[in-house]
Order: C-alpha cells, then sequence, then structure tokens
C-alpha cells in the first residue's frame, strides 16, 4: 500500500508537470496512472494529489465532464486535508473545471473560497481578472490585474503552477491605461519563458493583445498564428478556439470577411466538439450558452449567413 501511496504521488507529480511543460498527452497518461494506484491508497493526501493532476490534464485536453465528476467525488475528502497548498491547487483546479464548463458563477465562489483561505497567489487573483474582463466589468478586473501582478513580483518564481491567463490582465490594464506597466509586464513574462511551450501560449495571446492596441494588425496577427499552431501541437482545444474567435475578429476588423469566416468557423468546429464530449444534456446546454461560447457560435453562423449570402448574390458567369 505504501508503494502504491508513493508511486500515485509521483505519477501525480509528474502529470502536474508535464501539464506545465505542454506535455498534454503524456500529463494524461501520467494523471491516468497515478489516478489508479491511488484508488488503492488509504490516506487522504494521495488521491486528492491525483485527483488535481489528473484534473488539470483534462482540462488541458478538454474533457470537462470528466473532470467535473472526478472533482465532485473528491471534494469532501478535500476539505478535511490540513494542508492548505494542496487544498488550494484542488480548489483552483475544481473552479477552473467549472470555467471551462461555463458555470461562471460556481466557478467565481469556488475561487473566493480559496481567497478566504488567505493561502493564494497569483493564478487566483488572474482567475479572477478573467471572470471580471468577460462580464465587461473593467474597474474590477483592473484592480485584481494590479494584485496578480505584486503578488507574481513578491513570489520572485520563474513560472507558478496554473498562471494561464495574463493574457486578460493585459487587456484590463490597457483599458485602465496601464500601458507602461503592461510593457514591463509582456517584457518580464517573455524573459522568464525560457523554452517553455505552454507558458508560451498566453504569452503570445498577450503579445498579440498589445500589438492590436498598437494598430500592428498583422503583427498581431501573427503572435496569434504562431500561438495556434503551438496549441494545436500542445492539445489545447480550449486555446485553440479562442485564438481562432480573435483571429477572426481581426480579420473581420480588416475587412477581410472570408478569412474571418474561415477562423470563426475553426472555432465553431472545435466547439462543437468539445460541446459533444459532454454527455449531460443539461451540462451540454449551459456550456453552449455560456458567456464566452455562446457570441463566438454566434458570430461563426452570421459570417457563414453572409459568406452564402454574397454567394448567392453573385451574377452568373457568361
Amino acid at each position: 500500500m505504501t508503494n502504491r501511496a508513493t508511486g500515485a504521488f509521483y505519477w501525480g507529480v509528474l502529470a502536474f508537470v508535464q501539464v506545465h511543460t505542454g506535455q498534454g498527452r503524456d500529463s494524461l497518461l501520467s494523471g491516468r496512472r497515478a489516478a489508479a494506484l491511488a484508488q488503492e491508497s488509504k490516506d487522504v493526501w494521495t488521491p486528492i494529489i491525483s485527483t488535481t493532476s489528473l484534473t488539470a490534464s483534462l482540462l488541458d485536453a478538454g474533457a470537462y465532464e470528466e473532470a467535473l465528476l472526478l472533482t465532485q467525488h473528491a471534494s469532501a475528502s478535500a476539505c478535511t486535508l490540513p494542508s492548505a497548498p494542496v487544498l488550494r491547487l484542488f480548489l483552483i483546479v475544481r473552479g477552473s473545471t467549472y470555467q471551462a464548463l461555463q458555470q461562471w458563477e460556481e466557478a467565481r465562489s469556488i475561487l473566493a473560497e480559496v481567497v478566504a483561505l488567505e493561502y493564494y497567489d497569483a493564478p487566483v487573483l488572474s482567475q479572477l481578472c478573467m471572470h471580471y474582463v468577460v462580464a465587461g466589468e473593467w474597474e474590477q478586473a483592473h484592480a485584481y490585474a494590479l494584485q496578480a501582478i505584486a503578488l507574481r513580483k513578491r513570489a520572485g518564481k520563474a513560472l507558478i503552477w496554473l498562471d494561464f491567463f495574463p493574457q486578460y490582465e493585459i487587456e484590463a490594464l490597457l483599458r485602465a491605461g496601464d500601458e507602461k506597466l503592461v510593457r514591463e509586464e509582456v517584457q518580464r513574462l517573455g524573459a522568464r519563458l525560457g523554452a517553455n511551450r505552454r507558458f508560451r501560449v498566453p504569452y503570445l495571446r498577450s503579445l498579440a493583445i498589445l500589438s492590436r492596441w498598437e494598430g500592428k494588425r498583422e503583427q498581431a496577427m501573427n503572435h496569434l498564428r504562431e500561438a495556434a499552431g503551438l496549441a494545436e501541437e500542445i492539445g489545447l482545444p480550449a486555446e485553440q478556439w479562442q485564438i481562432q474567435a480573435l483571429l477572426g475578429d481581426l480579420h473581420e476588423a480588416g475587412g477581410e470577411l472570408a478569412q474571418a469566416g474561415t477562423a470563426f468557423g475553426k472555432a465553431a468546429t472545435i466547439l462543437q466538439r468539445l460541446a459533444e464530449d459532454i454527455k449531460d444534456e443539461t451540462l451540454q446546454a449551459r456550456f453552449l450558452a455560456g458567456p464566452q461560447i455562446r457570441p463566438a457560435l454566434q458570430h461563426a453562423q452570421r459570417l457563414a449567413t453572409h459568406s452564402i449570402t454574397d454567394a448567392h448574390a453573385m451574377p452568373d458567369e457568361c
């Protein structure tokens, strides 16, 4: 039993490391192995650690319903943990699960629970910033962005677990007029990356937001294209559809409606695939009606309809 618990712990840690280094498919295999070994463990810690790492792997892979069931099953045991750091990580991935399923109120409630523990760091505040950006509540988003940046500086680490959302902070800061701070943060993030591919995706998205703000549309698109390629290689469907939607916005702003339709079409295809993997009809319906999902699907449909209308309006060739 001791050997199995030790094995589960190390496979779980490995899965978590693989998530953060862009080895998505390997992290899923390691996470499942950790979970299988943890089932035979008699302590409380090992199943929660394995659940946390496997959930993070499932979220990156787009297996949202499985992630939800996993965290719901482990929730009662996690609350009895005497270790604040382990509980914090579990709550973050649980909140991220609700977030991925577009259940934003539930996600925000869990993030607030992490803050109440008084043992939180930048990723928690960064995700709260994201919530307010999505809601268009820019004053609150700006406040959380500033707090997240302050905690990162205080931590003094190159990279932080689960810190995948700085692009939302960039948008909040720009809207508040903090352009100098934005440039400092983007430069600091780039300097910390090294060869890490997983953290490079939000870095490139941050660069794209800044480039667009500065009126450098082509540069922004190049950053997004590189991010899209990385997200596809790693296996990050949530990043993929969001990047395609951003590319669609940029094409549309430049009057390139055919290219915009193609980009939004790719986003819609990924979203439909993610939705089809959610077998519970209520969960699936809430996902498709989510504040991030529905606008992207509607935009894709509108551009597709526009394309069809244009095609019908074209005169027949002689």
